[in-house]
Order: C-alpha cells, then structure tokens, then sequence
C-alpha cells in the first residue's frame, strides 16, 4: 500500500502516528480543548491518508473487538427473544470471546475512553445492543424488555420472582400484575408489579422514570417509591427528589425519536453520541448550556448537528472516525 509514496516509512511509523491521535482523543475528549485544537487537529489529521486512518482507527478501534465478540445469534434490531433458561455456557463463550478480543485490543478494551466501546462485563452480557440498535425480550412470566442502543443486561435467578441486571445503558419495562420484577441497576434495585417503566445507568448514573402504576427504589439503605409520571435519580450513595417528568418524552427512544425539552445542548449532545459512531465534542462552554427545543429521529440523529450550526452558527468541523467538533 504505496498511499503515501513510502511504504516502508509507512509501516515503520504508524504506531507512532496511533500513539499521536490517542494523544489527540484524550485532549478532544477533554473538556479544556479549544477551537485551536480543533484546526491544529484538523491540520494533524490531513497531512497523510496514514495520519487520517491513524485517529479512525483509535476512535473505531471497537469495531475491531465487534467482530470477535458478536455472536450470530444477537438479533438485528427489533427482533423478539423469548427467554427460558438461560445457558451460562452462552455467557461463558461471550466472556472468553471477550476476553481474547481484549488481549488484541490492549488496556483500551478494558476501561474504554469515554464511553467510545463496550467494557467486557458488557460483552460478557446475555443480551446487548450495538450503536442504535434495540432489541425486544420477552420473559416466560408476561414480562416485556425493550433494551435501547448500547445497553446490556443479565437475567439472574432471584430467591424471589424474576430478577433482571442491567450492566449498562437503558431498558423499557413492562411487567404485569402477577409477577414481581426486581431490577438491578448502579448498585440500586427497583422492584415493579404491574408497572411500565424506564430505567438507565451509565457513568453519570443511575434514572428510573415510571409511566404506569408504582416502582419503589432501594438504594444506599433509602427506599422511595416513584408514581406513575415521576422519575428519581441516584448516584454515589445518595438519591435525588423525585421529580415530575414527561415519561412519554423520556421513553420516546421506543418510537424511533429523541425528544428533548429545555434541554441544555451539551446534555443533547451527549444523548445523541450513544446513537451514533464516532463522537460529537462541544468545545464551547458557553454554547452547551443553550436550552434546545427538539425532536430528533433516530435514524438520523446527525441532524442535530445542522440544527447547531443554523441556529446558533457554530462551527463545525468534521474529522476522521466520524468525530465532529463544534465551536
């Protein structure tokens, strides 16, 4: 491959240049970039197709790890599971593909960067989703999950009912009047009859937000109950109020659409990473704590990307790995 007119410097440099754009991920992903690193960024990636493919290849290095961790058998988006019993072979398989995956991937599979691939407890998961991918399960005992885009869950044996764990990401859950779920999620357990509700953990922690009849949430030895049309959030040992919300809104994600009202842009932008490849990085402070007003399909998340840049005339600069800077 002669793409930069020397082969062999090619090949003797390229680590080189895959150290350099890890460098240039962790000050993007930062926080404290500016719009001079972004055009110096730019600069960096367009001196060579080996410069460019360098800093793809750290922000899609997930993709690498995909193809040995997928198993066939995960359905395509929307499909529907019925679950019986579980084969811990199943989990064992995914977990020892994972683990091989994260030997070829290094540390960075591991304790991914930002949030940019799975961690292996995700892979070792009876069910997982890829970017903007959900899936329907449905349980023998009437229970329904829809589980959102880069989410993983585990069904575990329970001393008392059906018990559901979500390792990550956000699940919508039904469960009828005969049956007790309990929920496991960011170190809290929501226990549910008879209730619709929608429950997310991620680094930032851990939502449920209920839609119909009552959940109740234990958490760090308090116990609150959350109504139908209320969500409460918890994290690092302490729960929030539980607050009034718009659960048609927060659970629009089932529909296909994102649905954001008064929201502070750079909150907006971080919900429409988690659907898509690569990353959105605001860089300017002041821009991300503009309210936005706005119903974005799914299917075209990046549309909000336009949005920015005609409302509030930021600019926008694309990179390789699909990485968009917005300043």
């Amino acid at each position: 491959m002669e793409e930069d007119g020397n082969p062999v410097a090619d090949a003797a440099g390229y680590p080189t240049l895959r150290f350099e754009a890890r460098r240039w991920l962790v000050r993007i992903t930062s926080g404290e970039a500016t719009a001079v690193d972004a055009d110096a960024l730019k600069r960096w990636c367009a001196q060579s197709p080996s410069h460019a493919r360098a800093f793809a290849e750290v922000n899609l290095l997930w993709d690498n790890v995909e193809v040995a961790a997928h198993l066939p058998s995960v359905a395509a988006s929307s499909q529907i599971a019925v679950r019986g019993e579980a084969p811990q072979s199943r989990r064992w398989v995914l977990g020892a593909m994972a683990a091989s995956a994260a030997a070829a991937a290094g540390a960075f599979a591991v304790d991914p960067p930002f949030g940019l691939w799975p961690s292996l407890p995700e892979l070792g998961a009876d069910y997982r989703t890829l970017t903007a991918e959900r899936r329907d399960i449905a349980m023998p005992d009437g229970v329904k999950i829809e589980l959102n885009t880069r989410s993983s869950l585990n069904i575990v044996a329970g001393q008392s009912g059906q018990q559901i764990e979500l390792i990550a990401g956000e699940a919508a859950i039904s469960c009828p009047h005969q049956t007790v779920l309990s929920v496991l999620a960011g170190g809290g357990v929501v226990r549910a009859a008879d209730a619709q509700f929608n429950i997310r953990s991620d680094a930032a922690g851990s939502i449920v937000t209920c839609r119909r009849g009552v959940v109740s949430l234990n958490y760090a030895r308090r116990s609150v109950s959350v109504r139908e049309g209320h969500q409460a959030s918890y994290v690092d040992g302490r729960v929030g109020p539980v607050i009034a919300v718009e659960a048609a809104a927060v659970m629009a994600w089932r529909e296909g659409q994102l649905v954001f009202r008064r929201t502070p842009l750079a909150e907006a932008v971080d919900e429409v990473n988690r659907y898509r490849s690569g990353r959105i990085v605001l860089m300017n402070e002041t821009l991300g704590r503009r309210l936005v007003d706005a119903k974005i399909p799914i299917d075209r998340v990046d549309s909000l990307i336009a949005l920015i840049q005609q409302a509030y005339g930021a600019k926008v600069i694309s990179l390789p790995g699909a990485i968009v800077l917005i300043s």
